[in-house]
C-alpha cells in the first residue's frame, strides 16, 4: 500500500462512519477512506483542489477552511487523517485541538507526515544529491513558510503536547521507480530546482542532476523513496 492507503487503514474507518480528510489536496486520502464505505467524508483544505468526481460523490462534503478552525460541530466525527499538513501550519497544537474537538469520544486520529530529509534518489553523484536535498528541506518559498524536512520525526512531540492519547507510531519507506511529471520524485526534484534558483552555479548542476535522474529512469535503474511517519491518536 502507498501512504494514502496506509494512513486511511490506520484511522480504522468503518461502514457508516463520519471521516475527516484534513489537508485533502486532490483527494487521494479521501479515496482511500471511501473504500470503507463511510457515511460521510469531510474533505477540508485551505483551497479548492478536490478532484471533480469526488465533488460529485454523495458521500463527500468539501470544505474550504483553515485547519485550526474546522467547520464541524463538537463530537461529530469518528475518524480523522491529517497527512502532510503540519509543516504548513503556524500552530500544530491549534490544529490538533480542533481535531480533538470534532472527534467523538473513542475516536481515532492519524497525524502523518513525510520526513523529506530522508529522501533517497538513485544518482551518479551522492554528494551533490545531499547538498541539493539540504537546500530543499531549508527552502522558504516566496511568501510561504520554509519546508520542514524533519516534520515526520517531530510528530510524536506534537502529539505528546495534545489532549490525545498516543496509541501507536508507525513508519515506512514508500518506494517509487517513476520519474515523470506528476510522480512524487518529480515533485521533490522540481522543489529542489526552486530551492537553488538563486544560486546560478548550483542551479546549473541541479539541472544536470535531473537529466541524470531521467537517464536512470529510462534505463529502468531509478529508485526514489522517502520515510513516512504516522502517529495514531485516540480521544479518551
Amino acid at each position: 500500500m502507498g501512504r494514502f492507503e496506509n494512513v486511511a487503514t490506520l484511522a480504522r474507518p468503518f461502514a457508516g462512519a463520519v471521516a475527516l480528510d484534513l489537508a485533502c489536496g486532490s483527494g487521494r486520502t479521501t479515496r482511500a477512506l471511501l473504500a470503507a464505505d463511510p457515511r460521510t467524508v469531510h474533505a477540508v483544505d485551505v483551497g479548492s483542489t478536490l478532484d471533480d468526481d469526488l465533488l460529485l460523490d454523495g458521500r463527500v462534503r468539501a470544505h474550504i477552511a483553515d485547519l485550526d478552525d474546522l467547520p464541524l460541530d463538537d463530537g461529530t466525527a469518528d475518524v480523522a487523517v491529517s497527512l502532510n499538513a503540519v509543516e504548513h501550519l503556524a500552530d500544530a497544537g491549534a490544529h490538533l485541538s480542533e481535531v480533538h474537538r470534532v472527534l467523538r469520544r473513542g475516536g481515532t486520529a492519524v497525524l502523518a507526515h513525510s520526513d523529506w530529509d530522508t529522501a533517497l534518489f538513485t544518482s551518479d553523484d551522492d554528494a551533490l544529491t545531499r547538498t541539493l536535498l539540504d537546500r530543499f528541506v531549508a527552502h522558504a518559498p516566496a511568501g510561504g513558510s520554509p519546508t520542514d524536512g524533519f516534520a515526520g520525526r517531530k510528530l510524536l512531540r506534537h502529539a505528546a503536547r495534545s489532549a490525545f492519547t498516543v496509541e501507536s507510531v508507525h513508519s515506512w519507506a514508500d518506494p517509487h521507480r517513476r520519474f515523470d511529471e506528476g510522480s512524487v520524485a518529480w515533485k521533490v526534484a522540481t522543489g529542489v530546482l526552486a530551492a537553488v534558483a538563486d544560486e546560478p552555479q548550483l542551479a546549473a548542476r541541479a539541472a544536470g542532476w535531473i537529466e541524470g535522474l531521467r537517464r536512470s529512469a529510462a534505463a529502468g535503474e531509478f529508485l526514489f523513496t522517502v520515510t513516512d511517519v504516522a502517529v495514531v491518536l485516540r480521544k479518551d
